[in-house]
C-alpha cells in the first residue's frame, strides 16, 4: 500500500515527512548527523528560514520490500515518526499517481497538523524509484482542530547497489505553519529523518514477504 511519507512521508512532517528537492538554490548545506550509517544534511536558503534537509542511508534488503514498506500507508503510523493518522483518498497504481490525508501529532502544547499529499511514482531506465510528495489544498475538508499544512514537498529515492544492497535517500521541506519558535522546528528538521531511516531499519530487518509493487514501478 502507499508515505512520509511517506516523504511524509513524512511530517516535519510528519514536519519532515517534510522536504525539497525542487527547492531554490543552498546557500550552506551542513552535515547535521553522521552515525549509524544515516548521514543527514540541513540546508539552510537565503530566501527561506526554515531548513531543508536531505538524509541517505544503504539497507541491506530488496529494493521492492523498502518501497513496499514506504507504501504501506496502514502500517505507517506504527513507525513513522508524529504520524497520528493516514489514509488513502485515491490511489491509481497504473499511473503511479495517490492522494493522502494525514494528520501529525505536535507535542503539547502545538496544535496537530493536518494535510493532504498529492504524490506520484516514477520508475526510470536504470530501475531508480522515485516517489514525488507535494501537500495540495484541496481533497479532504479542513477541521478546526488541526493546522492545516499547504506548503511541503518530499521525494523518497530507492537505488539498488547489489543483491540484497539499496540506498535510500530523502529530501524535504515543510512550512508548518503557526506560532512555532524557529529553533524549535530547525531541530524537529534535523532529527526527524535520522529518527525515520533508523524506525525504517527496524522494520526492514523484521521477517515478511515482499508484496508486488504498483504496476508503474514495476
Amino acid at each position: 500500500m502507499l508515505n512520509g511519507m511517506i516523504k511524509v512521508i513524512l511530517m516535519a512532517c510528519a514536519v519532515a515527512m517534510l522536504a525539497t528537492v525542487q527547492a531554490k538554490p543552498a546557500d550552506h548545506a551542513k552535515l547535521s548527523i553522521h552515525k549509524n550509517n544515516i548521514k543527514v544534511w540541513t540546508i539552510q536558503n537565503s530566501q527561506n528560514p526554515v531548513f531543508l534537509y536531505k538524509a541517505e542511508t544503504t539497507y541491506d534488503t530488496a529494493l521492492e520490500k523498502a518501497v513496499s514498506l514506504i507504501l504501506d500507508v496502514d502500517h505507517a503510523v506504527k513507525w513513522v515518526p508524529y504520524m497520528g493518522s493516514i489514509k488513502v483518498l485515491s490511489r491509481d497504481d497504473k499511473k503511479g499517481e495517490f492522494l493522502l490525508y494525514m494528520v501529525l501529532d505536535f507535542p503539547f502544547p502545538l496544535k496537530d497538523r493536518d494535510l493532504v499529499v498529492q504524490g506520484k511514482m516514477i520508475k526510470d531506465a536504470q530501475g531508480i524509484i522515485t516517489i514525488k510528495n507535494k501537500a495540495v489544498d484541496k481533497g479532504y475538508a479542513k477541521n478546526p482542530d488541526y493546522v492545516r499544512l499547504t506548503h511541503y514537498e518530499g521525494d523518497w529515492t530507492f537505488q539498488k547497489l547489489a543483491h540484497n544492497k539499496i540506498k535510500v535517500s530523502t529530501y524535504g521541506y515543510a512550512n508548518p505553519e503557526g506560532s512555532i519558535p524557529l529553533t524549535f522546528v530547525n531541530m524537529f528538521v534535523q532529527q526527524q529523518p535520522y529518527q525515520m531511516l533508523q524506525k525504517m531499519k527496524m522494520e526492514l530487518g523484521k521477517p515478511s514477504s515482499i508484496p508486488a509493487l504498483p504496476e508503474a514501478v514495476r
